[in-house]
């Protein structure tokens, strides 16, 4: 998320509105919120209806294998702050683009915490879709 803020003017230059989807509770989502410094709208969903629409799974083995620890353990060398698990640490996310229509352009459904799509492969998308005719 942190890479997809850095990108900010460039998608406002794609007329493009960035929607976090979380299934936490409202203070979670103001804790991430104010921890990542991220100022994209909030959609919380505790029912996981949008994840469950999107096709999203959860999965113990693929959220708590040797990848995820690793990436977990860089983090807190680069200076997060481990918070502990928060919610349900089962629950794998995704990155959709989903035009102005309700057509979904791009779906990514990760495999694992730690498996997002480049941002340069979202804004790559972004640039074909609004070029398109």
């Amino acid at each position: 998320m942190a890479q997809l803020r850095q990108q900010e003017d460039e998608l406002l230059k794609l007329n493009v509105s960035v929607l976090v989807v979380t299934f936490g509770s409202s203070p979670l989502a103001h804790a991430w919120l104010e921890e990542t410094g991220v100022s994209f709208p909030v959609l919380l969903d505790e029912e996981r209806q949008v994840y469950r629409a999107y096709g999203l799974e959860r999965s113990w083995l693929r959220s708590w294998n040797l990848r995820t620890t690793w990436r977990y353990v860089q983090l807190m060398r680069a200076g997060r702050r481990w918070r502990g698990v928060q919610g349900d640490s089962t629950q794998l996310g995704g990155d959709f683009i989903v035009d102005t229509t309700g057509i979904v352009r791009l779906a990514y459904r990760s495999h694992d915490p730690t498996d997002r799509p480049p941002v340069s492969a979202l804004l790559a998308r972004l640039q074909e879709l609004a070029t398109a005719p």
